[in-house]
Formats: structure tokens, C-alpha cells, sequence
């Protein structure tokens, strides 16, 4: 199971229906362990931050205990209108290592995406890191609390998952799902396995 640190006040004030519209959401790659720490620095400097967290249950030898993780090791991702000026504003921040792009220019995530893994985390769905995997076939979700989410399938020991990636990251988390609640959507491939 997964929740997310979401900061929805974005301090902008006012802003045109332009400006709202060219917002976009970005990928923060920060140093090691501190992406909640660049979360709460970008949200103090008015941005909309998302951190995707999973639930995880670790084992000592005297206790167990349910530990929240990024469910994207180093990576959180923040929301704003692509200027020089807010780009400044977040590489400044300290334990940012750099925003995700090329040409000297970060990429947007796709807002699908985000919404992908906002909604698989705050559902009752077990979800999981996904760190080794061959995919299957593209499906979309037809029933559930994931309807509409689309993904690729793999398959791990005698269970189907529903991998979702953020490609800007290149990093996945996975769902587990019935064979009967999703529908390919292009040509099946290989056969897949997800090792979490």
C-alpha cells in the first residue's frame, strides 16, 4: 500500500488562467535520502511538490514495523510554469541534484503519469517497487478503484501486476490485478515478470 505527500496550497496567489494552464509537473532528482527534505523546502517556497510514498513492512529480529519509503529512490516531483526563474528557485534549494531533462532543458511528466501513480498509491491495492521486469502486453484497467489506468502487465510468481512507470524517471511501481479486469490496448509481446 502507498499514500503520497501532496502540497495542493502552491502559495502562487492570483494567477492567470494562462499561466495555470502552462504549468506542468517536473522530476527533482535529489540526494541520497532527502527526498522528503527537498519536499518540504520546495513546498516552503510556495510549489506544488508531490513525493509518491510506499508503505513497507521491514523485519528485525525483535520487531516488525511499517516504514513509509519514496516509492521513486531520489526523485520527487514538483509543479510550476517552466521559467528560468523557477528553475533557479528549485536547483537552489539544498540536496536538489538537478531537474530531469535534456538540452539544457527540463522535460515535463505527463500529467497521466501522475495521476497514474497518485491513484494506484491512495488505493486499497497493495503496490510495490518494481526494479527488474520484462513487460507484456499494454492494458488499461476496465473495474476497480484503478479503473482507467493504463500500464503494462507482467507477471510475478503466480500473481498479474499492472506496472506503471513514470518515464522521466524511468523507474516503476506495480499493482496487483485480475486477469479479468483489464484489456490490451496494443499487440502482446513477451511474456513478463516483475521483480519487486
Amino acid at each position: 500500500m502507498g499514500e503520497a505527500y501532496l502540497n495542493l496550497d502552491s502559495g502562487l496567489g492570483e494567477v492567470s488562467s494562462s499561466a495555470f494552464h502552462s504549468r506542468a509537473w517536473y522530476a527533482v532528482q535529489t540526494a541520497y535520502r532527502s527526498e522528503q527534505k527537498v519536499c518540504h523546502a520546495l513546498s516552503a517556497k510556495g510549489f506544488e511538490t508531490y513525493l509518491p510514498v510506499l508503505r513497507e513492512i521491514h523485519q528485525w529480529t525483535d520487531r516488525r514495523k511499517t516504514i513509509h519509503v519514496p516509492a521513486f529512490s531520489g526523485y520527487l516531483f514538483v509543479r510550476h510554469e517552466p521559467t528560468l526563474h523557477n528553475r533557479i528557485r528549485i536547483l537552489e534549494t539544498h540536496s536538489v541534484v538537478r531537474l530531469l531533462g535534456n538540452n539544457h532543458a527540463p522535460n515535463p511528466v505527463p500529467e497521466m503519469e501522475i495521476e497514474a501513480v497518485r491513484r494506484a498509491l491512495s488505493s486499497s491495492v497493495n503496490c510495490q517497487r518494481c526494479d527488474e521486469l520484462t513487460l507484456s502486453s499494454k492494458v488499461r484497467v476496465t473495474r476497480g478503484p484503478l479503473a482507467g489506468i493504463e500500464g503494462h502487465l507482467a507477471r510475478y510468481k503466480n500473481s498479474l501486476r499492472l506496472v506503471i512507470t513514470v518515464s522521466g524517471v524511468s523507474q516503476s511501481i506495480s499493482v496487483e490485478v485480475g486477469a479479468d479486469d483489464v484489456e490490451a490496448i496494443q499487440d502482446r509481446s513477451n511474456a513478463g515478470q516483475c521483480e519487486p
